[in-house]
């Protein structure tokens, strides 16, 4: 795991780069009026960039976005935002980022945190046998999931992981991915097809374009692994 020495910081007040060996972490309210659409994580080579972000969408980005997978931590951790800049002193590998940004939050936001598995009421995502509309996605196909100009829901060179992801968010609650398609795959939810009722939520809509594509949700408890929040400070100054 990667020590909090790992990171070289940038000082909000100095250019970038001025004071390589400084380990004054650089964390800032952000810009008053930012929303989760604000939002932002990227690593530039050696540097982790992360803007309008609370400390739970960081919790969530080091969880790969599946969200209901953090639990617990005071209010706060969800409403304040933060402006954070590092730098490592060498390109982090995969496996490396999440270890370093944990240990920033642990050194900042004096986050202390642990793993446990849950039985929570989710919903499981399976697919049929024939699922003609599901299409292997081209090589060169840059993922994206966006309205398109039927104002239906397009999924580009999207893989099981990224859908379940999606739909996590419409539907509220944890998924776990039983489909057993591997890769990438190009498809539409095609809600404008969906004969809407009076006062139906997007998500009913939604859900069934799903299971018209092929796909089957079912509600179902699930076992999955959560990181519990035990105690999380609002950082000092820089």
């Amino acid at each position: 795991m990667f020590a909090i020495r790992s990171w070289v910081i940038l000082l909000a007040a100095v250019p970038a780069f001025a004071q390589p060996h400084s380990e004054v972490a650089s964390i800032r309210p952000s810009a008053p009026g930012s929303t989760p659409r604000d939002a932002r994580f990227f690593f530039q080579n050696e540097r982790l960039i992360i803007k309008a972000a609370t400390v739970g969408d960081i919790l969530d980005f080091v969880n790969g976005f599946q969200l209901f997978r953090v639990v617990g931590g005071p209010p706060w951790m969800r409403t304040d935002r933060y402006d954070i800049e590092a730098k490592s002193d060498h390109v982090l590998s995969r496996d490396e980022k999440g270890p370093a940004i944990m240990a920033l939050l642990a050194e900042r936001f004096r986050l202390e945190s642990h793993k446990e598995t849950r039985d929570v009421p989710g919903f499981v995502l399976r697919g049929s046998k024939t699922m003609p509309q599901v299409k292997p996605a081209a090589a060169d196909e840059r993922s994206s999931i966006g309205m398109n100009d039927t104002q239906d829901v397009a999924f580009t060179a999207t893989s099981m992981s990224s859908l379940t992801n999606y739909l996590s968010q419409i539907l509220r609650g944890p998924f776990s991915d039983e489909t057993g398609l591997q890769g990438n795959y190009d498809f539409v939810f095609a809600i404008s097809k969906v004969d809407p009722q009076p006062n139906q939520p997007i998500s009913d809509r939604i859900r069934e374009a799903a299971e018209a594509v092929g796909f089957r949700i079912e509600n179902k408890r699930i076992s999955m692994e959560v990181t519990v929040v035990d105690s999380c400070s609002r950082p000092g100054d820089n």
